[in-house]
Formats: C-alpha cells, sequence, structure tokens
C-alpha cells in the first residue's frame, strides 16, 4: 500500500510539472544583484511564462474593458493598443520548470511557475562586469531562448530610485481616460526636464538606477523601449505584479506598499549605499519618500519630487508632507 501511494505522489509531482513547449515564452524583468561576501553575490532572477493568446476578437473586448471607442481610433493609436496589450492578451503558464545559462556556462534550474511567475536568487562569483547576462537554456526550442540581466551594484555608492509615472513619463495618473491614453494609445513623451535631473543625479556620482512603479509588469516591453529611444539611463525595473486586468489600476495602498516594500528592500540588500529619490507630487511619492526619511535619515541624501503644482515645493500639501525635513535634502522641478 505504501508502494501504491509513493507511486501515486510521484506521478501527481510529475504531472504538476512540466517543460516549456514550442508555443510558450519567457519574459525576464531586470533585477538586482548584490554583495553575500568578499567573493560572491546574489543575482535575482524575475520570469514570466506565457503562451501567446490568438483568439479573435480579444483586442476588441480589451479595449472595451477599457472604455475605448476602437472606431475612433487612428491607426497609429490602433497599432499602440494592439502592441501594448499583448501581455494583456495572454496564457499565464502553471507548473512550468525551465532552465537558465549564464554567460559562464552556469546553468540553474529555476522554480516552478505560479500562475505565469518564477523568481529566484542566485549566488554567484563576483563579476568583473555589472550587467550579469543569462538567457533560457532550451535547446529543444531555442527559438524560446529569452535573454535577461541583473544589474550588479558594490555595497558602497550612490543608487537613484525614480517613479516612472509622471516623473519621467508624461501620464496624467490622476485623470483616469487621459491615464488610459497615454498608456495605451498615445505616443510616450518625456516630462518636461527630467534629462536635466537625470544630468544632476549623475553629477553626484550615482552609479545605479532602479525604476520603481505601480505601473502593471505588462507595460515592461513598451517601457523599455521608450527608456532606449530618450537615453534614460540602464536599471532594474520594480513593477507591480498582477495576471488581473481588473487590478490594471491599484488602490492607494497598494501602490505606497508596493514602493515602500521594494526601496525598503534595497536599503537592506545594500546597506552601505546612499539613495537618492526621485518621484512626482501626482499622488503618494511625497508621503512615502517622507516617511522613509524620517524612518532611514541616514540612507537618503535628497528627495527631488517634480511637483506638478509648480509650486517650487511651497504647496500646502508639500510643506505638510516634508515638515521637519532639511532642506538641503529636498529639490523640485
Amino acid at each position: 500500500m505504501k508502494k501504491i501511494m509513493l507511486i501515486l505522489a510521484l506521478c501527481a509531482i510529475s504531472a504538476a510539472a512540466s517543460q516549456l513547449k514550442s508555443d510558450e515564452f519567457v519574459l525576464f524583468i531586470p533585477s538586482i544583484a548584490y554583495d553575500l561576501d568578499n567573493e560572491s553575490i546574489a543575482a535575482e532572477v524575475k520570469a514570466y511564462v506565457y503562451e501567446k493568446e490568438r483568439l479573435l476578437g480579444v483586442t476588441s473586448a480589451f479595449a472595451a474593458l477599457l472604455d475605448i471607442d476602437m472606431d475612433a481610433l487612428s491607426e497609429a493609436e490602433k497599432k499602440r493598443l494592439y502592441e501594448r496589450s499583448a501581455l494583456f492578451r495572454i496564457d499565464y503558464e502553471s507548473g512550468k520548470e525551465f532552465f537558465i545559462k549564464f554567460e559562464d556556462g552556469a546553468v540553474q534550474k529555476m522554480p516552478k511557475t505560479k500562475d505565469g511567475k518564477s523568481d529566484m536568487s542566485v549566488k554567484l562569483k563576483k563579476p568583473a562586469n555589472y550587467k550579469i547576462n543569462f538567457q533560457v537554456h532550451v535547446p529543444k526550442y531555442p527559438i524560446n531562448a529569452a535573454k535577461g540581466f541583473a544589474l550588479y551594484a558594490e555595497n558602497e555608492g550612490i543608487s537613484a530610485v525614480f517613479d516612472i509615472d509622471d516623473t519621467i513619463k508624461n501620464s496624467n495618473v490622476l485623470d483616469k481616460k487621459a491615464l488610459l491614453a497615454n498608456t495605451f494609445l498615445n505616443k510616450y513623451e518625456s516630462v518636461e526636464g527630467i534629462q536635466k535631473i537625470f544630468e544632476y543625479v549623475r553629477n553626484l556620482r550615482a552609479d545605479a538606477y532602479h525604476y520603481v512603479s505601480g505601473s502593471p509588469v505588462q507595460l515592461y516591453p513598451a517601457l523599455q523601449d521608450f527608456f532606449h529611444e530618450n537615453n534614460i539611463p540602464n536599471g532594474t525595473f520594480h513593477l507591480r505584479d498582477t495576471t488581473d486586468l481588473g487590478d490594471f489600476m491599484p488602490s492607494k495602498e497598494a501602490t505606497i506598499k508596493h514602493k515602500k516594500d521594494n526601496i525598503e528592500k534595497f536599503f537592506n540588500v545594500y546597506p552601505k549605499r546612499k539613495f537618492i529619490l526621485v518621484g512626482d507630487s501626482g499622488e503618494n511619492d511625497p508621503e512615502i519618500y517622507a516617511d522613509l526619511q524620517r524612518k532611514y535619515p541616514d540612507k537618503i541624501l535628497l528627495i527631488i519630487i517634480h511637483d506638478l503644482e509648480n509650486s517650487n515645493g511651497t504647496s500646502p500639501r508639500l510643506k505638510e508632507s516634508f515638515q521637519g525635513i532639511d532642506n538641503n535634502k529636498l529639490m523640485f522641478f
């Protein structure tokens, strides 16, 4: 009886996990790598496994859900909608196992996916280069050999943490209709003055960049293209995990938690680094950054806020948010 139960258990385990198929793909999100000791580091790997959706009418259904009138769109807008909604129109695959291969030849097995997601931390020798490249190791289906990377930062230095919407990219987050249009239909445009902020941060000798946003992870490919087109510094992306379209616009509490959790993680894994926090006054960045400044006064060198009211930080809300914080640690643009 015990032998039969063991066989059944092994069969169940085998059935629960399967290898990648020829029509399944992997998306990697750039993540962090940090020191463990003098000789080794931890590189984080975050992946999503999916199958492309082929059902007719899905784009139109997606537009209807977002209250977008397809008949009123130009051809350019329809094209952008189709491209940017691609990762919302897919099937996320659970129970998938696959391997990744690093440049030094090391091969690691990723944990079995759950709702399409798989992540792990890999222990590696300290690299000679800050960029740690890897790719899916699937000899049978080389077309699926997606590439990814983690960015290593030494324990000492200066890191810059940037919000994205209305900090780097014009989004108009507070207006739902405008936000949807700026997300799915319109050409992405940079916030005025943001390149000067990047130049200022570089002059402060920031050598690592992290992009933390409440935007869903499905927008990463479009954001990556926008960053490349606008020469925005390479960095790690920390977008919000969701496989539910109904969760496209998160609650205030969810956004605050997402941003705080990620930034505090940076503080913990880079205990000797200092940080510059860059955000905007559209949502909750002033309150989030002010709370972190009070909690970790020695970690944060500077807070930079895109003041959407053009008050140079003198609006009642901003004055209240940063009450008691040294003005030398505040900057507005």
